[in-house]
């Protein structure tokens, strides 16, 4: 009786059930616990708004079909004019424009096109239909153009003439213009003229060259050569919300 009592008492018997009891609760709550966060990672939620289709516009300008500013003039003096048909179109556009400039550049370039006051000088007129044109001299092709239900004026940068001078440096808007529209057309008219005033005179002042803005004293236009590029660029119009 005393060696049975004895071996159910060991106290390293107990200490070791009890270290197995305990490692089993801690596994069992590592396991809920394993399953809770699991539970709570997957929830989730998406949602689809759409489809929005999204397109650009285009601004689209173009000269022609008739272009006669690439016809030249020789030997002109001053008081002379030269008037030359450009159509201005903005028929594959879908946007309207802000605005229309038109701008110069020459190359080569000369007293003709740098000097604002006694240079060429530049106005434009427009008409609803295209111009009439008539050749009515040879050499140089000069043109005579006319205008059936009359031409109206175009103002550059606000005015009715400017130096091509100035469009050299800034460009200046044409207005008012239906190529402002989407699939408008114009047909312009645009003449350039030498003043009557522009001096030359070879006894005093070398051909083409002098001070600009001068006098026949120390300027002389006369001998000059330019050839000059128009260049007109649309802006799109203001900004909307869509």
């Amino acid at each position: 009786m005393n060696t049975h009592s004895q071996a159910i008492g060991r106290p390293g018997a107990r200490s070791r059930d009890y270290r197995r009891i305990a490692l089993s609760i801690a596994l069992l709550l590592g396991a809920v616990g394993a399953l809770i966060g699991g539970a709570f990672a997957t929830f989730t939620n998406s949602a689809t708004a759409g489809p929005q289709a999204i397109t650009s516009g285009t601004v689209k300008l173009a000269v022609g079909p008739t272009n006669d500013a690439a016809t030249g003039a020789t030997n002109i003096a001053a008081g002379d004019t030269i008037a030359r048909e450009a159509d201005l179109n903005d028929t594959g556009g879908t946007l309207a424009s802000k605005e229309i400039t038109l701008k110069f550049s020459a190359s080569p370039t000369s007293l003709l096109d740098t000097d604002p006051t006694n240079g060429l000088q530049i106005s434009v007129q427009a008409c609803s239909e295209a111009w009439k044109r008539t050749v009515v001299g040879s050499p140089p092709p000069a043109f005579e153009y006319t205008c059936t239900p009359g031409p109206t004026v175009v103002k550059i940068a606000g005015a009715n003439t400017a130096s091509v001078s100035a469009l050299e440096t800034t460009p200046g808007a044409l207005t008012p213009l239906n190529s402002l529209a989407a699939g408008g057309k114009d047909f312009l008219l645009f003449t350039l003229t030498l003043p009557a005033a522009a001096p030359g005179d070879l006894g005093k002042v070398a051909a083409c060259s002098g001070t600009s803005g001068g006098t026949s004293a120390n300027e002389d236009l006369q001998g000059c050569s330019s050839t000059l590029t128009y260049t007109f660029q649309a802006t799109q119009r203001n900004a909307i919300a869509q």
